[in-house]
């Protein structure tokens, strides 16, 4: 009975530890042009393999166009983390807004409860057209 109670907890303690929480963090600047872009939606989003993807963060930059964001899951799997800008940079007078999606490096993705490697995304100037670039009216 004991070697059962003691396999029990051997399999609680590694199936808790797969499933320990996943951090990731990022941070930088965004431009358009040579002007900063302030409010702009940003998103940091895990895309599972099963079932519904993971908002991990949302905000929007500061007033200099600067962010920094973090968020994390406890799961399984490793993480696939999305960062996703919503804007209006060279944008005229079109509907909806630019949606850019870019996927953060796997080594800043951290088995950790805080951030242990940030992501630093530089300053990005939003002119360039991303390849793959979408539009989004719902953000």
């Amino acid at each position: 009975m004991m070697k059962v109670v003691a396999i029990l907890a051997v399999l609680a303690v590694l199936g808790a530890e797969g499933f320990r929480q996943q951090t990731v963090g990022i941070r930088g600047r965004l431009m358009c042009g040579d002007k900063p872009l302030p409010e702009t939606q940003i998103k940091l989003w895990n895309k599972n393999k099963l079932g519904t993807d993971d908002q991990l963060a949302a905000g929007k930059t500061d007033s200099h166009g600067n962010f920094e964001f973090s968020g994390g899951v406890g799961s399984l799997f490793d993480m696939n983390v999305h960062f996703k800008i919503y804007h209006d940079c060279d944008d005229g007078i079109k509907p909806c807004q630019r949606k850019v999606d870019l996927k953060i490096p796997e080594q800043y993705v951290t088995r950790t409860s805080e951030v242990k490697k940030w992501f630093e995304a530089g300053t990005m100037n939003m002119e360039f057209v991303f390849p793959d670039e979408e539009r989004s009216c719902i953000n």
